[in-house]
């Protein structure tokens, strides 16, 4: 197989970027634009020693998944590859992605798994985007001043996206606000080639339950020019809206390499926090916590955990990975205590002011790495009954399901957004005397191939 060649291909399986996954003589090869059922001929563009990309030239018969997509950025946006596809093929690919890592990596002889719970409107979910700014040139300079958006497929390109199907009315509305105060202020923009530049990324995070509104500008300085101009653009685009500016931030990141956002934060308007409302309960939200970005599916995926929890009010419930606390606060009422861990400091700080905002007593949280925090619990003779894991994408830390194991819980309640990682732990956690029960995905990133799951496992004894 020599790059620039041609071949008919079968796709029969989707990659979670959404490339299309067909196989020339045992090679994997990833086709963007593909989906399984396809026939297609593909021009390989790269080889490696254990797989191929292509570009798709022709579909020969297609899909009975295939649909145009609704979104004029589909065919570019790297953002949702699986918009080319029915709603109802996308479930049903999840569930296949699922019960093949369970089985294939976990070694989880013929895996219980419910079907994916999905969207009635599965459009429009995300209370936050991240926009990526970049530098143009020319005509188009003067007519928005930059691209805002997402990158191309399989590029460091960025489009920019004026309207995007995922994301509210609200962040399109900002970030057409954001483009006018770059024309108008000439503020210099971030090339993350040559690290020069101020503002490199918009972030907007919109509260369903409460209607507030947090923008923060991420930017290698501590000022920006025209800050009121800004503000004002900013809330003459939300007019008409039951949405309304509350905290306006900047966030300084001089980093060339690693994360996106910066450790310091500076109110330049407005509070340095928003309030939303999920499950009957009030959560304050932070630039840098972490919080679930569809609500709609997240009430869904939290009453499934209280499910497999199955607390009975006697229980103590170790939430780790627990961001600003909002899986281990709606289970308070039904335990005896809960308490959880975070690395991430501030989101700490949200999680325990969040405990009292709600009136919830029964609930502390620790600042730390759960590995680290676990272990020191259990030493002060902390009884852990139920145990609650929601690690990001990597999975856990070895280590801590180790600690887990020997803390010996009678459940684990696993929530992953990963199947692959999801599945390594689950066989770890078999290997030290846990058996899996059941599996719940969850559609929590339609048109995207990503899928939320909640894990159910008991004590093998």
């Amino acid at each position: 197989m020599n790059k620039g060649e041609k071949y008919e291909i079968e796709i029969t399986d989707l990659g979670n970027n959404g490339e299309g996954i067909g196989r020339i003589d045992g090679m994997a090869v990833f086709v963007p634009g593909a989906l399984p059922g396809d026939r297609i001929m593909a021009e390989i563009t790269e080889t490696k020693k254990s797989f191929a990309k292509g570009k798709l030239t022709e579909i020969l018969s297609q899909s009975s998944f295939r649909v145009e997509p609704s979104c004029i950025y589909a065919d570019r946006c790297g953002g949702c590859g699986l918009q080319g596809m029915t709603y109802e093929g996308q479930l049903t690919l999840k569930k296949k992605w699922v019960i093949d890592r369970l089985a294939r990596i976990g070694g989880v002889e013929d895996p219980k798994v419910l079907d994916v719970i999905g969207m009635e409107e599965p459009w429009r979910y995300r209370n936050k985007v991240r926009y990526t700014v970049s530098r143009i040139s020319g005509p188009e300079k003067k007519l928005r001043g930059c691209n805002l958006g997402f990158s191309r497929k399989m590029s460091h390109e960025i489009i920019d996206c004026e309207s995007c199907m995922l994301q509210t009315e609200v962040a399109d509305r900002i970030a057409q606000a954001v483009r006018e105060y770059v024309k108008a202020t000439k503020i210099p923009i971030y090339d993350e080639k040559t690290g020069t530049g101020v503002l490199r990324h918009v972030v907007v995070k919109t509260a369903f339950g409460t209607g507030e509104v947090m923008v923060i500008l991420v930017a290698t300085e501590r000022r920006i020019p025209a800050v009121e101009l800004l503000i004002d653009g900013i809330e003459d685009a939300l007019e008409g809206l039951d949405f309304y500016l509350e905290s306006l931030i900047l966030n300084v990141n001089k980093q060339r390499k690693g994360p996106e956002m910066g450790k310091d934060s500076i109110t330049l308007a407005g509070k340095p926090t928003i309030m939303d409302r999920l499950m009957d309960m009030d959560f304050e939200i932070s630039p840098l916590s972490f919080y679930q970005v569809n609500p709609i599916q997240t009430e869904k995926l939290y009453k499934k955990v209280s499910e497999y929890a199955a607390l009975s009010g006697t229980e103590t419930v170790l939430d780790l990975y627990c961001g600003v606390g909002t899986i281990g606060l709606t289970l308070a009422d039904k335990a005896k205590r809960v308490i959880g861990i975070e690395s991430v400091k501030s989101a700490i700080i949200d999680a325990n002011r969040n405990a009292t905002i709600n009136g919830i007593v029964n609930a502390e949280y620790i600042h730390g790495k759960a590995e680290e925090e676990l272990p020191k619990l259990l030493g002060q003779g902390v009884q852990a009954d139920v145990v609650i894991l929601d690690p990001p994408r990597a999975g856990c830390d070895p280590a801590l399901l180790g600690a887990v194991a020997a803390a010996g819980p009678s459940r684990i309640v696993y929530v992953s957004c990963d199947p692959a990682t999801l599945a390594r732990d689950i066989k770890i956690l078999t290997q030290q005397g846990y058996r899996f029960v059941e599996a719940q995905p969850v559609d929590m990133f339609p048109h995207t191939g990503h899928v939320e799951c909640v894990v159910l496992m008991s004590r093998a004894n």
